[in-house]
């Protein structure tokens, strides 16, 4: 059989493989495997596309201030532009953009527990906090 003329990154893969497997057939593996996924950083978000991502969702400037755990007075900082959502907010404010889906339906069971849960309770406890 004729020898092929490999690249220098071709005879680095070559090399690098024979090592490999005289490792592995002398059983002193030393090799590591990790998968690394690069996750960018979060999207810059303008007051209006902050406003976008909560209609996706439908959701009242309350109910997204719920979901993403900050005060509604923030929510509408943000979307009058006098604040900047955070980059941990900014990173969520991707997820949901990318599933809105995913967060209508949490938002809609977490309706529909409430509303069991006030039908469950006895009279006169309707609105306590408990």
């Amino acid at each position: 059989m004729s020898e092929v003329k490999l690249s220098s990154r071709g005879a680095r893969i070559v090399k690098a493989l024979n090592q490999f497997a005289a490792d592995l057939a002398a059983g002193t593996p030393k090799y590591t495997v990790r998968q690394v996924r690069v996750i960018p950083k979060p999207s810059l978000y303008s007051p209006a596309r902050v406003r976008a991502v909560r209609e996706l969702i439908g959701a009242s400037q309350e109910v997204f201030a719920q979901l993403l755990a900050v005060s509604p007075m923030t929510i509408r900082s943000w979307e009058q532009g006098s604040r900047h959502p955070s980059p941990i907010a900014r990173r969520f404010l991707d997820e949901i953009e990318i599933a809105p889906g995913h967060f209508r339906g949490r938002i809609l069971t977490a309706a529909v527990d409430a509303e069991r849960s006030n039908r469950t309770r006895p009279a006169g406890e309707h609105g306590k906090n408990h």
